[in-house]
């Protein structure tokens, strides 16, 4: 054990504190911070102005907390290209931002992912959920905070605690972070500010408002009132290329063969032909569905904070906050693409009449041909609300006792009313493409091969080659290609898709947190708390397949291909084929097109939205229904108590700060899923047996866990000089599983003609343990001079994992029947099921290293000296013991969201009248996860590639009143590229999203 009694890691401002200290440092703010000691019953304050002045406010801060602690203030969020908080986060040491359309979405902090960063705002503990696409994972439902649903200027500070204490409330193995508002008190007499900008998204090509606005108004520090908005609109669109996945050709797979590739029986396959046999084509790898992509995303965000203080009496101050925030999205999304997936169980053969391999068995370029090409349009839109409201009381009871109190409620509700994909199929087609430059698609069509030709992959962006309803051996010039591409008569329409989504969240948050000054170097700090959170999850889609209940047997394809059996006169693509340009759109202004692709912006035929929605929004097979199997509603309660000893004492000649404590905490999580008893063999036709009688058609099942932890922390900081300050930690932390993990839900595919793939994956439920870890964390921090600083630190973390666990099983048919399966005639006997459950791991030690330096250049002869600098670089060495699923041998690698490398720095100007900043951030390539849920294609790990983001800022000073700002998002048009296969990662998405920029006009008065 790294600690064997009640000690434990502390940071210097607990929840309390943290909001007195918020104030304390935001007297005169937007154009002032102050930094607030008090000493012998005296106040200093120190005003100061600018994004330097804001950095040496915060750098006193961190000197003063006894744990690792970060802070930001307002000068710095309102001044700096931050589209939302998130990215206002991005240069905070230790950590870096996962983004969604060109914005920052989720925080990793030290290292570690997004699940392990705890989050509240103004004190209490928030959930926030949004959307996003499915290549970056979708709607949200773990405990990772999206931070893109805010605006930057709705709060005034940022403090990030990178180590943990008795009375700062579990959650964070890698940190809390706390968003505080603003309050009136921060500012004398009356106070208007507001900043006025317009966005251009040069790929978009289209400017778009944003603004927000602040009044407070403060009567002598007895009682104010403040209110702020911030209202943006976005366009952004992404462009590039994308694969979903890449699939493995596995001819010679068997039932129990130990020669097999895959673990499931493939549903993808190429046919022999000519000189490609089973045997030279076995253990190549293809590109699951090549094809490039458009990503439109319109984006509206509105932010509201209210505040009111009221000092009743010098000993008491209440304060009220209030939060409201809205992100409303509608994607367009277009997709031309190759459907070289799932062709065993549609029956469609592929034939390979060319291919071009790599050393890593990649088939970087080839011709198939019996290819159905696809042209999707997509559109989904997306309501993200948030609001929360905290009172808050600070009360000095005696000259040595006193009391914060505070009681909160929060909801976060994402609502996916729709999500429409429209697909035009051109069946029968022959498709040639390459990621190899060497390598034209469009003369590859014409040649027959011979052999497996070599080649190596270095391109990016693909070369594409659509022939559409052509069979294979023709020569085709590109002109005659695109020609064939923009014909409606190839095409029909093969797909309407339909989804729905609501996830909802509630929470609410009592606390008590005391403090009892026992003498000048003594304080005992002890409290209780309670919280609820409960969020509930409901999806719908007209995946649904044809049912008779009185055999409770499911027959046909599923609703949403049942469009391909009606008559042309519904599906004809001349009904409903139009350009993309008619579709409004374009492609290209960020992605590089090769030359010899013959898709691109002027042969890229797509689906008329309007048309076909007009067509079958009535139409029973596009209705969406309750994916039954997939609703949950999932509840925790957590009871705690901490007692904490503070103390400061002088230690050789030099002053010694410290805390210890220990945190209790009572936890009862509750997991609601519908009993699928009641639902009949199509998982979405409620009413079967007992549900009958009941009004929905259905009830719950319940499974209630109940667990105890005991968290304690230790933290000291010792001054070893003037200037140099040491620190180290010790605590015990504790991360609480993603919400979705802990219900009990069970995804199923039951085996048939078509598929006879047969896979159970059960909910963890309740009963799992959180993430748990002992971690220890040393820091040295050298203020070599004024607003400097060159800092140390190093961590050690052991820390539980979770991880998918697979089986094989045969059921009877009385275990089918609980989990609400039918086989039909199948005899149960007969199938072997593969069941896959999260579950709880073992420690793995976790190393980390971060290193900070920041100074301005004061020193240096003028104009120079009105230079700076501010920069901070985060290793860590996080690595699991992970199974192949494929091969079962169990390997050392990074943990998921990990990255080894993370580093930030900022260069500024600063003088009276005008100012500027370059900042640069970079993330090391990482793993988003390691699936093991595609042992029929052979996928093994997704994640992403380095990233690094250049952005500017400037701003010019007409006067006190009055500056003008422009700032430059993503200089350097960075890509978004994710790959797959964590030992030879294979392209999965290629995106850019374009710079962006933003002009304003900004003041106060």
């Amino acid at each position: 054990m790294l600690l064997s009694g009640a000690l434990g890691l502390s940071l210097s401002s607990a929840q309390a504190a943290a909001q007195q200290q918020a104030e304390q440092q935001q007297e005169t703010q937007a154009e002032s911070a102050s930094k607030t000691s008090q000493k012998n019953e005296e106040i200093e304050r120190i005003e100061i102005s600018g994004f330097r002045g804001s950095l040496n406010v915060a750098l006193m801060s961190k000197r003063e907390a006894v744990g690792s602690k970060e802070t930001i203030l307002a000068e710095d969020l309102g001044k700096f290209p931050d589209l939302n908080i998130a990215d206002s986060l991005a240069r905070v040491p230790g950590i870096a931002i996962e983004q969604d359309a060109g914005e920052g979405r989720q925080i990793s902090l030290r290292g570690l992912g997004a699940t392990f960063v705890k989050t509240t705002i103004n004190g209490m503990e928030s959930a926030s959920a949004g959307a996003a696409t499915d290549a970056a994972g979708g709607s949200n439902k773990s405990r990772a905070f999206d931070f893109n649903v805010f605006a930057s200027e709705l709060f005034t500070q940022i403090d990030v605690n990178k180590t943990t204490s008795a009375e700062l409330e579990d959650g964070g193995i890698s940190g809390n972070v706390n968003l505080q508002t603003a309050r009136p008190f921060q500012y004398q007499g009356r106070k208007l500010a507001y900043n006025l900008n317009g966005r251009y998204n040069d790929v978009a090509e289209e400017v778009t408002p944003r603004g927000s606005f602040m009044f407070s108004q403060n009567w002598d520090n007895k009682f104010g009132v403040l209110f702020s908005a911030a209202y943006s609109e976005g366009l952004v669109q992404s462009e590039g290329s994308t694969t979903g996945r890449w699939n493995i050709n596995n001819p010679s797979w068997a039932k129990d063969s130990p020669t097999n590739k895959l673990t499931a029986a493939p549903v993808f396959q190429l046919s022999p032909k000519g000189a490609y046999t089973n045997a030279n084509m076995e253990g190549l790898y293809v590109p699951r569905i090549p094809r490039y992509s458009i990503f439109n995303k319109q984006q509206e965000r509105l932010g509201l904070t209210g505040a009111l203080q009221y000092q009743a009496t010098d000993a008491l101050k209440f304060n009220l906050d209030l939060l409201h925030a809205e992100l409303d999205s509608t994607m367009d999304e277009f997709q031309y693409s190759a459907l070289l997936r799932g062709n065993v169980s549609s029956k469609t053969k592929l034939y390979a009449e060319n291919l071009i391999v790599d050393a890593n068995n990649s088939v970087v370029a080839g011709v198939l041909s019996g290819v159905p090409i696809r042209s999707e349009a997509r559109k989904d839109v997306s309501e993200s609300d948030f609001n929360q409201v905290t009172l808050s009381a600070d009360w000095q009871l005696t000259d040595q006792l006193s009391l914060v109190a505070l009681a909160g409620y929060g909801e976060s509700k994402l609502d996916i009313p729709f999500q429409h994909t429209f697909g035009l199929d051109s069946f029968n087609s022959t498709f040639a493409w390459s990621y190899d430059q060497s390598v034209d698609p469009v003369a590859l069509l014409g040649q027959t091969g011979t052999a497996i030709g070599r080649g190596v992959m270095n391109m990016d962006m693909p070369s594409f080659a659509f022939a559409p309803a052509q069979a294979p051996g023709q020569s085709f010039t590109s002109a005659e290609l695109q020609q064939l591409m923009m014909d409606p008569d190839l095409y029909s329409l093969g797909l309407v898709r339909k989804k729905t989504q609501a996830i909802n969240s509630e929470n609410s948050n009592l606390s008590l947190s005391f403090t009892y000054v026992l003498n000048d170097d003594y304080s005992l700090k002890f409290g209780l708390n309670h919280r609820v959170f409960n969020t509930a999850n409901v999806q719908g889609d007209n995946a649904w397949k044809a049912l008779n209940t009185s055999t409770n047997k499911t027959s046909g394809d599923s609703a949403e291909v049942l469009v391909q059996k009606m008559g042309a006169d519904k599906t004809a693509g001349a009904l409903y084929a139009l350009s993309l340009s008619q579709a409004g759109q374009h492609f290209g202004n960020a992605a590089s097109v090769p030359g010899t692709s013959t898709l691109n912006a002027g042969s890229w035929l797509t689906a008329d939205y309007g048309k076909v929605l007009a067509a079958f929004a009535d139409e029973a097979i596009f209705q969406a229904k309750e994916r039954y199997a997939s609703t949950y509603d999932v509840e925790e309660k957590v009871s705690g108590a901490y007692l904490q000893l503070d103390f400061v004492k002088q230690l050789w000649s030099r002053e010694l700060r410290g805390n210890i404590g220990v945190r209790a905490l009572d936890n009862t999580n509750t997991s609601r899923i519908v009993n699928l008893d009641h639902i009949y063999a199509d998982g979405y036709t409620a009413g079967r047996g007992e549900g009958a009688a009941l009004a929905a058609g259905y009830g719950f099942r319940e499974t209630i866990s109940e667990s105890k932890d005991l968290l304690p922390s230790l933290n000291l900081a010792y001054d070893l000089t003037d200037d140099l300050v040491a620190r180290l930690s010790l605590s015990q932390a504790i991360t609480r599983p993603a919400i979705a993990d802990l219900a009990s839900a069970i995804k199923v595919n039951t085996p048939d003609a078509k598929d006879p793939t047969a896979t159970i994956e059960l909910g963890a439920g309740p009963t799992l343990k959180p993430y748990e870890s002992n971690q220890i964390d040393l820091a040295l921090e050298w203020y070599f001079t004024d607003e400097s600083l060159l800092a140390l630190a190093l961590f050690h973390k052991n820390i539980t994992g979770l991880s998918k666990g697979s089986s094989q099983e045969v059921f009877n048919a009385a275990q089918l029947q609980s989990m609400g399966i039918d086989l039909g005639d199948v005899d149960p006997a007969t199938v072997t099921w593969d069941v896959t459950q999260l579950q709880n791991t073992p420690a793995e030690g976790v190393l980390g290293a971060e290193f900070i330096y920041q100074q301005p250049f004061s020193f240096l002869p003028a104009p120079f000296n009105a230079f700076g600098w501010q920069s901070n670089l985060t290793w860590i060495d996080y690595k699991r013991d992970i199974k192949d699923p494929f091969t079962e041998i169990v390997s050392s690698m990074m943990a998921e969201e990990t990255s080894r490398l993370s580093y930030n720095a900022t260069l500024y100007y600063e003088q009276d009248q005008w100012s500027a900043r370059i900042s640069y951030n970079f993330r090391e390539n990482y793993t988003k996860e390691y699936l093991n849920k595609y042992k029929d294609e052979s996928s093994f790990g997704r994640g992403y590639g380095d990233k690094g983001q250049l952005n500017f800022s400037s701003r010019y000073k007409i006067n006190d009143n009055l500056s003008l700002s422009f700032e430059a998002i993503n200089l350097t048009n960075a890509a978004t590229e994710q790959w797959n296969d964590v030992y030879t990662p294979r392209p999965a998405e290629y995106l850019l999203t374009g710079r962006q920029y933003l002009v304003g006009v900004r003041g106060s008065f």
